[in-house]
């Protein structure tokens, strides 16, 4: 039977209904509802009845009227058919007083005698069920902590990793400012001109503008052959896009920080998945372990329904898998296939080995149905992508629901943007499909966006203007950072003109339509400053262009002071300017000529 500690709180209720003349702790064991279950001493006053015991590996106080009924003419417990029953077999308790008791002892209030010395032995017994508690979980590899899931792990003949493999830092350079952000995902291989491979521990973003940026790395293998000295890491396997140099500029070294229990206990279980061969996560596990390059994420294993006997595994490597990668990929399914089933795997094959027989590559493998509706990406598209891998755009324009936010909050604001498009997609298992609503889902979680406009398709050199899920066609999606577009809602800015003119002295009189010409001219000048603006809208350049115009007719002319007012409004916020010498505009607002009006300007007399 479970061990579950029982509360502080039942350790006082115990000792004061002891110390004042109560029957405590009677113990009772949970056999079904039917039967009744009769106290030992009869006359319990109703009132003063508590019954507790452990109800879904928990201690809890039950309920009077809600989970049991007492029988005071029998004595007895009855439970109710629609109330909180015990754990099957485990025992429950009861404190009641009887009407006959006199006690020596009365006082339960707060801070009596009694209580206070009940209290006192509660505590420590309390402390004593948790440490009790501990010990029984302890046992369970879900459970133990620390040195106790060292313990479970050494019955399987496991140790942590961790202070076996050299750890550093290494420096990913480019030479001109970032243009974008630029990710450099955990995983990422980086190695030395001998063949030493360390990878990445960590995801690095190097932000707008930045030069570098630091990753911490952990050699691939254990021991010795995975130090190495300053400045001798150069190369990066998988060239990252926006990435130019990367380099170690101190000496790897051991580092005491170990396995973290989360992964130990992982890797634990898959242990026990592999001991028992023939099971799908048997193979999953024996990869995993094998090949550090390999992770649930980027691997899928699916048993052929139509092909008896038949398993393929699918695997997500970005890189074009060395000979030495498939070799491991090989041994680790014929070590750990069941016997009699024919395993194949998707990477391009290596030179034959004794176990080529057994372990097949195939580099095309049929696409599965799914259950979900989604496009199918043409097959031209898939062929320019690494085999495994589906590579991924997508542009996404956002309304806010506060439009006037500073530059660097709608820096901040993309990113997260960025950051849940990633986070869903490199959640996502290995051959599954892209599901549309879901990712506009977590675009919409963030609480400063009042709508989103999302597309998203394969990459390639075109705009994504799909709405829709995608059919991953077995591969693992991947995206970076860069291919994400996050940009704003058009917002109209209303542009008002107002001009006034005056007859150029010593010029015959202008003709009727000279002011409606003067109005047509100008107003196409200030729509071509309008389309050219960007950032900020000066009423210097309306100006420029408007007197250009003007000065064509030479019946009129700007007036000396205030020729040119320029007003705007922002249509989402409302926003207001009058006579303003300049208008700023971010980079999704775009001005538009609302109205321009040319009025002739005559002094006043005297």
């Amino acid at each position: 039977m479970t061990f579950v500690a029982q509360p502080y709180e039942q350790f006082v209720d115990d000792l004061l209904t002891s110390l004042t003349g109560g029957i405590s702790r009677e113990e009772h064991r949970f056999t079904g509802r039917e039967e009744p279950y009769s106290l030992a001493t009869p006359g319990a006053i109703p009132n003063s009845i508590r019954l507790f015991g452990q109800y879904n590996e928990a201690f809890i106080l039950f309920e009077a009227g809600r989970d049991y009924a007492y029988n005071s003419e029998e004595g007895s417990i009855l439970w109710l058919d629609e109330g909180r029953l015990p754990d099957e077999n485990s025992f429950f308790y009861i404190n009641y007083y009887v009407r006959s008791s006199r006690p020596h002892l009365s006082d339960r209030n707060p801070g009596s005698t009694t209580a206070t010395a009940s209290e006192a032995f509660a505590r420590q017994y309390a402390v004593l069920h948790k440490q009790m508690e501990i010990i029984y979980r302890s046992a369970f590899v879900d459970f133990a902590p620390g040195a106790s899931l060292d313990h479970v792990a050494s019955l399987l003949g496991l140790s942590r990793r961790g202070s076996a493999n050299a750890v550093g830092e290494v420096l990913f350079k480019r030479s001109t400012p970032a243009p974008g952000d630029i990710t450099i995902p955990a995983g990422t291989i980086v190695s030395t001109s001998q063949g030493q491979n360390f990878e990445s521990v960590e995801k690095r973003v190097l932000r707008n503008g930045q030069l570098s940026i630091t990753a911490p790395i952990r050699s691939q293998v254990e021991g010795p052959p995975g130090q190495t000295t300053a400045g001798t890491i150069g190369n990066i396997n998988r060239p990252l896009f926006g990435i130019e140099t990367v380099i170690n500029e101190a000496d790897t070294f051991f580092a005491t920080e170990q396995e973290t229990d989360e992964a130990f206990r992982r890797r634990i279980k898959g242990a026990v998945e592999r001991a028992g061969k023939s099971t799908l996560n048997a193979i999953k596990f024996a990869l995993i372990e094998a090949v550090p390059e390999i992770t649930e994420g980027n691997m899928q294993i699916t048993e052929r329904v139509d092909v008896p006997g038949m398993v393929e595994v699918k695997l997500g490597l970005e890189a074009p898998p060395e000979p030495e990668l498939v070799r491991r990929v090989e041994d680790a399914i014929f070590q750990s296939r069941p016997a009699g089933v024919k395993v194949v795997h998707n990477l391009a094959t290596r030179t034959l080995s004794p176990n080529e027989q057994t372990a097949e590559s195939e580099s095309q493998m049929e696409s599965e149905r799914t259950k979900t509706a989604a496009a199918i990406l043409p097959p031209e598209v898939l062929a320019e992508m690494p085999e495994g891998v589906l590579k991924l755009k997508v542009n996404v324009t956002l309304q806010l629901i506060e439009p006037n936010i500073s530059a660097s909050e709608k820096e901040s604001l993309e990113i997260n943007v960025r950051e849940q498009i990633m986070n869903y997609i490199d959640q996502l298992p290995m051959g599954d499909d892209i599901i549309y609503n879901k990712l506009l889902g977590r675009v919409m979680q963030i609480e400063e966006i009042a709508d989103a406009n999302l597309f998203i398709d394969a990459y390639s050199g075109s705009i994504p203007v799909r709405q829709e899920n995608l059919k991953s066609d077995g591969r693992k999606a991947t995206i970076q950072a860069e291919d994400i577009a996050v940009l704003m809602m058009e917002e109209t800015v209303h542009i008002r003109i107002d001009i006034k003119v005056e007859p150029v002295p010593g010029q015959a009189q202008p003709a009727s339509d000279a002011l409606q010409r003067i109005d047509n001219t100008t107003r196409e000048a200030v729509n071509r400053v309008l389309a050219s603006s960007s950032g900020i809208l000066t009423l210097e350049a309306i100006q420029a262009a408007i007197k250009e115009e003007i000065d064509r007719h030479s019946a009129f002319r700007l007036i000396a002071v205030n020729a040119v007012q320029l007003n705007a409004e922002y249509e989402e916020t409302g926003r207001l300017l009058n006579n303003t010498p300049e208008v700023v505009l971010a980079e999704n607002q775009i001005p538009r000529l609302q109205s321009l009006n040319v009025n002739l300007w005559e002094p006043l007399d005297g």
